[in-house]
Protein backbone atom coordinates (compact mmCIF):
# COMPACT_ATOMS: atom_id res chain seq x y z
CA UNK A 1 0.00 0.00 0.00
CA UNK A 2 1.53 3.22 -1.32
CA UNK A 3 1.68 6.43 1.29
CA UNK A 4 1.75 9.48 -1.24
CA UNK A 5 2.17 12.03 1.84
CA UNK A 6 3.90 12.05 4.72
CA UNK A 7 0.33 12.13 7.31
CA UNK A 8 -0.96 8.78 5.39
CA UNK A 9 2.53 7.03 6.46
CA UNK A 10 2.66 8.34 9.90
CA UNK A 11 -1.09 7.10 10.21
CA UNK A 12 -0.34 4.16 8.58
CA UNK A 13 2.31 3.01 11.09
CA UNK A 14 -0.05 4.09 14.28
CA UNK A 15 -2.41 1.79 12.65
CA UNK A 16 0.28 -0.84 12.33
CA UNK A 17 1.41 -0.29 15.81
CA UNK A 18 -2.34 -1.02 16.92
CA UNK A 19 -2.75 -3.75 14.79
CA UNK A 20 0.43 -5.02 15.48
CA UNK A 21 0.61 -5.87 11.93
CA UNK A 22 4.22 -6.34 10.99
CA UNK A 23 3.96 -6.61 7.59
CA UNK A 24 2.49 -3.61 7.08
CA UNK A 25 4.97 -1.91 9.77
CA UNK A 26 8.08 -2.90 8.45
CA UNK A 27 6.92 -1.99 4.96
CA UNK A 28 6.78 1.89 5.73
CA UNK A 29 10.96 1.80 6.88
CA UNK A 30 13.31 2.57 4.43
CA UNK A 31 15.66 -0.49 3.97
CA UNK A 32 18.70 1.25 5.51
CA UNK A 33 16.27 2.92 8.24
CA UNK A 34 17.57 3.33 11.88
CA UNK A 35 14.86 3.08 14.85
CA UNK A 36 15.71 4.26 18.54
CA UNK A 37 14.89 0.35 19.70
CA UNK A 38 15.03 1.93 23.58
CA UNK A 39 16.53 5.11 24.74
CA UNK A 40 20.25 4.94 23.59
CA UNK A 41 19.90 1.58 21.88
CA UNK A 42 19.83 1.53 18.26
CA UNK A 43 18.82 -0.75 15.07
CA UNK A 44 19.63 -0.15 11.46
CA UNK A 45 18.14 -2.02 8.22
CA UNK A 46 15.09 -3.71 7.96
CA UNK A 47 16.21 -7.08 9.60
CA UNK A 48 17.04 -5.85 13.26
CA UNK A 49 13.71 -3.48 12.63
CA UNK A 50 11.60 -6.42 11.82
CA UNK A 51 13.15 -8.40 14.80
CA UNK A 52 12.21 -5.30 16.94
CA UNK A 53 8.77 -4.89 16.15
CA UNK A 54 8.39 -9.07 16.60
CA UNK A 55 9.16 -8.56 20.31
CA UNK A 56 7.45 -5.26 20.92
CA UNK A 57 4.42 -6.81 18.98
CA UNK A 58 4.92 -10.26 21.64
CA UNK A 59 4.34 -8.00 24.47
CA UNK A 60 1.15 -7.45 23.67
CA UNK A 61 1.32 -3.66 24.74
CA UNK A 62 -1.78 -1.43 23.54
CA UNK A 63 -0.48 2.37 23.07
CA UNK A 64 -2.81 5.69 22.55
CA UNK A 65 -1.65 7.97 20.19
CA UNK A 66 -2.55 11.93 20.91
CA UNK A 67 -1.51 15.56 19.22
CA UNK A 68 0.45 14.65 16.10
CA UNK A 69 2.57 18.04 14.41
CA UNK A 70 4.02 17.61 10.66
CA UNK A 71 7.04 19.57 10.10
CA UNK A 72 7.72 19.45 6.36
CA UNK A 73 10.43 21.00 4.28
CA UNK A 74 11.19 19.59 1.25
CA UNK A 75 11.52 16.03 0.68
CA UNK A 76 11.89 15.51 4.10
CA UNK A 77 8.99 15.98 7.42
CA UNK A 78 9.31 15.45 10.78
CA UNK A 79 6.60 13.90 12.55
CA UNK A 80 6.26 13.76 16.31
CA UNK A 81 3.33 12.87 18.22
CA UNK A 82 2.26 11.99 22.42
CA UNK A 83 1.58 8.55 23.16
CA UNK A 84 0.81 6.68 26.10
CA UNK A 85 0.78 3.30 27.35
CA UNK A 86 -2.85 1.43 27.98
CA UNK A 87 -1.49 -1.26 29.81
CA UNK A 88 1.32 -2.49 31.81
CA UNK A 89 3.74 -4.67 30.35
CA UNK A 90 6.15 -6.56 31.79
CA UNK A 91 10.02 -6.08 30.13
CA UNK A 92 13.02 -6.87 31.35
CA UNK A 93 14.35 -3.05 30.48
CA UNK A 94 13.10 -0.36 33.02
CA UNK A 95 10.62 1.65 31.76
CA UNK A 96 10.92 5.59 31.60
CA UNK A 97 8.78 7.29 34.43
CA UNK A 98 6.87 9.82 31.87
CA UNK A 99 3.13 10.30 32.05
CA UNK A 100 3.56 10.32 28.12
CA UNK A 101 6.58 9.95 26.09
CA UNK A 102 6.91 12.08 22.53
CA UNK A 103 7.12 9.69 19.25
CA UNK A 104 9.70 11.68 16.74
CA UNK A 105 10.23 10.80 13.07
CA UNK A 106 11.73 11.66 10.21
CA UNK A 107 9.84 10.75 7.13
CA UNK A 108 11.52 10.79 3.45
CA UNK A 109 9.96 11.23 0.58
CA UNK A 110 11.49 8.73 -2.05
CA UNK A 111 12.07 8.69 -5.75
CA UNK A 112 8.72 7.21 -6.97
CA UNK A 113 6.94 9.49 -4.36
CA UNK A 114 6.21 7.32 -1.72
CA UNK A 115 6.72 8.28 1.82
CA UNK A 116 8.97 6.28 4.17
CA UNK A 117 10.07 6.70 7.44
CA UNK A 118 14.06 7.26 7.47
CA UNK A 119 14.60 7.69 11.38
CA UNK A 120 12.21 6.34 14.05
CA UNK A 121 12.44 7.15 17.91
CA UNK A 122 9.54 6.30 19.89
CA UNK A 123 11.05 7.63 22.68
CA UNK A 124 12.06 11.20 21.59
CA UNK A 125 13.80 13.19 24.20
CA UNK A 126 13.83 10.85 27.17
CA UNK A 127 16.37 9.65 28.69
CA UNK A 128 17.88 6.17 29.30
CA UNK A 129 15.52 5.18 32.69
CA UNK A 130 18.37 3.92 35.27
CA UNK A 131 15.77 1.28 37.11
CA UNK A 132 15.99 3.57 40.10
CA UNK A 133 13.36 5.00 41.84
Amino acid sequence: MRAKTPRIAASRLIAALHDRDLEAAVALYEDDATLVCYPGMLVKGLPAIRTFLEGLFSLKADVHYGTRVFTEVGDLTLFAAKWTLLNVIQTPLPMPKASYLVHITLLRKQPDGDWLIAVDNPWGPEPPPTGEE
